[in-house]
């Protein structure tokens, strides 16, 4: 079950969630999670908790959505693939781990017909082909953008995965452009492991058909801004297997509606 909690005032939905969890105190040993946007998030609602609960919020976590909602779809394909282990949160495809993969392959995907750009980036600033700053800066550039289509546009790695260059009904892409399917290709060839958006869409198949875990605890969200579709398809599924509240600021009933 989806359940949402909305107001213009963080305080009230604060004042809420320390309400929920006095009336239905979970486990002393098991850790409540709360998933926030950011850190400063984090240490206001531990404080305001304190207060709801009576001056003591102990056994508390606050997870980013990014990493917890990966670290979630990674338990749900372990347990459909029967058993299978989970990579314990390391995403090769994240864009801190991905840059050092996409180094070394510049050269080769530069050297191919559709790297002319590359090639020509790499004869300008780098003819010695060793690490420096400026060749750095541009592998983590395009591990920034990996990491955002892997959210973002799903469909667009899909198409990849499938030989195609650009998703059913998007214009070509241009010929500036050629060289990131080919790159895509060769790290998902190297890495053995598919992007985000693409696990989470087996995740999803999985949960649509598991019945109702009253054993599950609730999935709190608090304060989220904003969330990729992606993200937004994953928690509906999950709703369907346990219980999960979402506490979102509105600023007023018109602007929500």
């Amino acid at each position: 079950m989806l359940t949402l909690y909305r107001s213009n005032r963080a305080e009230v939905l604060a004042e809420l969630l320390g309400t929920l969890l006095r009336l239905a105190p979970p486990d002393p040993f098991t850790p409540v999670e709360v998933v926030v946007n950011t850190w400063p998030t984090s240490r206001w609602l531990g404080e305001r908790l304190a207060k709801e609960l009576g001056g003591v919020a102990a056994n508390l976590r606050f997870p980013f959505p990014g990493t917890h909602l990966r670290g979630i779809v990674d338990g749900v394909l372990a347990e459909s693939e029967e058993g299978a282990t989970s990579n314990h949160g390391i995403d090769p495809w994240r864009a801190e781990r991905l840059v050092w993969s996409v180094l070394p392959l510049l050269p080769e995907v530069a050297a191919a017909p559709e790297g002319e750009p590359l090639r020509r980036w790499l004869r300008e600033r780098d003819p010695t082909r060793q690490l420096r700053l400026d060749t750095w800066t541009l592998a983590r550039a395009i591990a920034d953008a990996f990491d955002d289509y892997a959210l973002y546009r799903p469909d667009l790695l899909r198409a990849w995965e499938e030989g195609q260059n650009e998703e059913m009904g998007a214009p070509p892409l241009p010929a500036s452009q050629l060289w990131q399917p080919s790159l895509y290709r060769e790290l998902r060839r190297r890495l053995g492991q598919e992007p985000f958006s693409l696990r989470v869409e087996r995740a999803i198949d999985y949960l649509r058909h598991q019945p109702p875990d009253p054993a599950l605890q609730p999935l709190r969200l608090f304060g989220l801004s904003s969330l990729a579709p992606v993200q937004v398809r994953l928690l509906q599924a999950l709703s369907g297997r346990q219980p999960v509240d979402l506490y979102l600021l509105t600023p007023c009933p018109d602007l929500w509606e």
